[in-house]
C-alpha cells in the first residue's frame, strides 16, 4: 500500500494521474484483446510451422503467426491498403478496437490535447509492393524505374511517409493534433512508447494518447538474422513447447507477430466523460545498458535501474509489486540475467513472475504493449497469468514463477519489463483501479 510518506512525496512533486481507458490487440492467440486474454487464461499455445514463407532451409522453422486476420479498410484512404505491411494492418485494427473500447468519438476529446506515440517495426509499407511496382513499370529492366506519372507520384508519396506511415494513419483515426511519435528500439519499442505516452500526460502536455506497438518479422530476411545470432529455438518438432522462459532446457525464442494498442488518458479527463477505467499507469523507468548490441550486461545493470526507477516513480516500495510480466524471451542469457536483475531489485519480496511470450511468441516491437496490457487486465480481473512450458525451472534464475494454471490474486501493483537489442530497457508499473483509487 502507498504510505503517507509516499503520498507526501507525490504532493511535493505533483504529476497528473494517467489511466487506461481502451485496449485493442491482434495477436497470434486472438484477433481482439478479449480473445487474446481468454487464450492467456487458458494457457493456450498456438505455435506451429511457419506458413508465411518457406522456412524449410532455416534452423528454426516455427513461429506464432496470426491466423484468420481480416483487415478493416474503413480506416484508411483509397490506395493506402495495398502498400501497408502486415504489421501496419495489425496496428490499425488494434487501434480501432482500442479507440472504440475507450469511447473516443468525435466529441470526446480535444484534438489539440491528443497525441499518438507508438513503437513500430522496421517497415510500415510492404516491401513486396515496391518490388512489384518496380517490375511492373520497368518491364523487368534494372536500368531505371520507368514509372508513369501516377505510379511515380504514388510511390514517392509512400516513400516519404515510410518511417511513420502507420503512425500518421493512427493520427487521423484518433484526430491527434498534439504531435505523433514513432519509436523503434527493437524489443523495447512499445514499452518505451507507453512510457513516453504516460509522461506526456503526467507532465501536462496532453490529455489523451493513443499508444502501443505493431510488428511482424516473420520473413526470410529477419529469420536469417536471428538464426545467425543463434537466438531462435530449434525445437521444430515441438513448436507448442519450444518457448520455455526460465526453463533449464530453453534454447531460444520463437517469433510472434501482431499489435497491441492502448488509450492512455488523464484521470480527470476520463472521469469527466464517464469513461470506463481499466487500470492506472503509475510508474515508468527507462535506461540504456550501453554494453553490447545483443547481450545484456552480466550484472543486469540496465534492467535493475529501469525497474527501480519505475517503482520510485510510482511512489511505492518493491514489496508492493505482486506480479512481474518479465521480458522472458526463452534465451539462455536473457532469462538468467533478467532473473538476476529482478532478484536484485525485489530480493525476498513475494513477487510472482511469468513470461507470456510462451503463449504469444516474441512480438518484438509489439511485445511491451501486449505484456503491459496483460498486466492491466490481470489486475482488473484479480488473477495472474499462468506459467507455461517451465518443465524444470533453471536454478540459475532466482525468481518465483506463477502457477501452471491461472490463479486468483488480489494484488494492487504489477510491473512489465522490456529489454531491447542494443541495451534499451523499460519498466512500467500498473495499478488496479477501484472506486477507492480516486
Amino acid at each position: 500500500m502507498i504510505t503517507q510518506q509516499q503520498n507526501d512525496r507525490r504532493e511535493q512533486n505533483p504529476k497528473r494521474r494517467v489511466v487506461v481507458t481502451g485496449i485493442g490487440a491482434v495477436a497470434p492467440n486472438g484477433l481482439t484483446f478479449p480473445a487474446a486474454w481468454s487464450a492467456i487464461v487458458e494457457g493456450a499455445v498456438v505455435a506451429g510451422p511457419v506458413r508465411n514463407f518457406d522456412a524449410s532451409g532455416f534452423p528454426c522453422q516455427i513461429a506464432y503467426e496470426v491466423d484468420g486476420f481480416s483487415f478493416d479498410e474503413n480506416h484508411v484512404r483509397q490506395g493506402e491498403a495495398r502498400v501497408l505491411s502486415r504489421a501496419a494492418r495489425y496496428g490499425i485494427n488494434a487501434a480501432a478496437e482500442a479507440i472504440t473500447a475507450a469511447g473516443l468519438d468525435a466529441n470526446a476529446h480535444d484534438p489539440w490535447r491528443t497525441a499518438v506515440c507508438v513503437g513500430i517495426g522496421m517497415t510500415s509499407a510492404s516491401i513486396d509492393w515496391y518490388a512489384r511496382e518496380y517490375l511492373d513499370h520497368s518491364g523487368g529492366s534494372h536500368r531505371g524505374i520507368g514509372l508513369g506519372p501516377v505510379s511515380r507520384s504514388a510511390m514517392l508519396d509512400t516513400v516519404r511517409n515510410l518511417p511513420y506511415m502507420t503512425t500518421k494513419i493512427l493520427e487521423r483515426m484518433v484526430r491527434a493534433r498534439a504531435g505523433t511519435t514513432t519509436i523503434h528500439t527493437a524489443c523495447a519499442s512499445s514499452g518505451q512508447s507507453l512510457g513516453e505516452a504516460y509522461e506526456m500526460i503526467a507532465r501536462g502536455k496532453t490529455d489523451v494518447v493513443l499508444t502501443g506497438g505493431a510488428d511482424c518479422m516473420i520473413n526470410p530476411f529477419y529469420f536469417a538474422g536471428f538464426c545467425l545470432l543463434g537466438a531462435l529455438s530449434k525445437r521444430n518438432d515441438e513448436p507448442t513447447t519450444a518457448s520455455r522462459p526460465f526453463d533449464v532446457g530453453r534454447d531460444g525464442f520463437v517469433l510472434g507477430e501482431g499489435a497491441c494498442m492502448l488509450v492512455f488518458e488523464e484521470l480527470e479527463h476520463a472521469l469527466k466523460r464517464k469513461a470506463t477505467i481499466l487500470g492506472e499507469v503509475c510508474g515508468y523507468g527507462i535506461t540504456e545498458s550501453a554494453y553490447r548490441i545483443t547481450d545484456l550486461h552480466p550484472e543486469g545493470i540496465g534492467p535493475v535501474e529501469a525497474m527501480q526507477m519505475a517503482i520510485d516513480d510510482a511512489g511505492i516500495a518493491a514489496r508492493d509489486v505482486g506480479y512481474i510480466n518479465a521480458h522472458g524471451t526463452s534465451t539462455s542469457l536473457n532469462d538468467r540475467i533478467e532473473a538476476l536483475s529482478i532478484h536484485k531489485v525485489f530480493g525476498a519480496a513475494p513477487v510472482l513472475v511469468s513470461s507470456t511470450k510462451s503463449m504469444t511468441g516474441h512480438m518484438i516491437s509489439a511485445a511491451g504493449a501486449m505484456e503491459f496490457a496483460i498486466c492491466v487486465e490481470a489486475l482488473r480481473r484479480k488473477c495472474l497469468p499462468p506459467t507455461i512450458n517451465a518443465f524444470e525451472k533453471d536454478p540459475a534464475c532466482p525468481v518465483t514463477l506463477t502457477p501452471a494454471k491461472v490463479s486468483d490474486s488480489n494484488i494492487e501493483f504489477a510491473l512489465s519489463n522490456s529489454v531491447g537489442f542494443g541495451g534499451s530497457n523499460t519498466a512500467l508499473v500498473a495499478r488496479r483501479w477501484t472506486e477507492n483509487s480516486r
